[in-house]
């Protein structure tokens, strides 16, 4: 894991990385439709971070629709290199869900399983070698209410229309202790560009997953349903989203999550993934 610090600790912290005892990418399978959202803190400069990509890939192959992964490119090391300092990666909501939401991260790759503090931890990021074991514990649990969601994309005036519906799950009764709230995020597969890697500098590194947007009015979630009310179906709408020239909508995803919404708890409840 990358301290920011220095390039001493940066080398420090591959050999750290290689001795440590790690959970092995094992997820066990539940008979429940929960699917996970991990957000993963990653950047450009940030020599151990493809390890925890190929480590997400791996735990998210293993059940597939079960786990959704989100690369939010922020904080020290998602600085553009000076070889390749058009290629930011870098979003706006990104940064400030960094620093005031789900960070700041202290060490890279870190990542955010669900926005749940587990017991133990102390912060909402966590090392990659307990991303196993905290996805496999929230994928068994299950989730309160549903998501389905469809897009739409004009290609001629580059605008998409998204809509989200919820519907509550029929075990879960009674009212809500926290605030709902609804997150829409539009991600990209496929960016080539520079990464820094063990093996050194790659131009033609492949960035998988890189959050482009929040396209929820509020990057810390739309409220749904407050405090004290009951769940009930919500559908959300957002429509005219123009996709910018330099995104490749073929390879772009939305990824929409219903989650609890305040200072305590900002639990992810339930997630689900589209193409665009």
């Amino acid at each position: 894991m990358n301290k920011i610090l220095n390039l001493t600790t940066i080398a420090l912290s591959i050999a750290i990385l290689s001795c440590c005892d790690e959970i092995p990418p094992t997820i066990t399978p539940c008979q429940t439709n929960r699917v996970v959202l991990v957000e993963e803190f990653t950047g450009v400069s940030c020599v151990n971070c493809p390890t925890g990509a190929e480590k997400l890939e791996q735990l998210s192959s293993q059940n597939p629709g079960k786990v959704i992964a989100v690369a939010i490119h922020a904080g020290y090391f998602s600085t553009p290199s000076t070889n390749n300092s058009y290629h930011d990666l870098r979003s706006d909501d990104g940064l400030l869900l960094e620093s005031l939401v789900l960070g700041p991260v202290s060490g890279y790759p870190s990542a955010s399983i669900n926005r749940k503090i587990f017991t133990g931890e102390n912060q909402l990021p966590t090392n990659l070698t307990k991303w196993a074991g905290y996805i496999s514990t929230e994928i068994c649990d299950r989730p309160i209410a549903e998501l389905s969601a469809t897009s739409t994309y004009d290609a001629q005036d580059s605008m998409a229309t998204v809509t989200v519906n919820m519907t509550p799950s029929t075990y879960f009764t009674g009212s809500l202790e926290e605030d709902l709230a609804l997150s829409i995020m539009i991600t990209e597969n496929n960016i080539i560009g520079y990464q820094l890697t063990p093996q050194g500098s790659n131009s033609n590194y492949v960035h998988k997953h890189v959050l482009r947007d929040v396209i929820s009015s509020d990057y810390t979630g739309d409220i749904l349903i407050t405090k004290g009310n009951v769940l009930s179906p919500q559908q959300v709408v957002i429509s005219d989203y123009k996709i910018p020239a330099e995104w490749n909508p073929d390879n772009c995803h939305i990824v929409a999550f219903i989650h609890y919404k305040s200072d305590a708890n900002k639990s992810v409840q339930q997630a689900i993934e589209i193409h665009l």
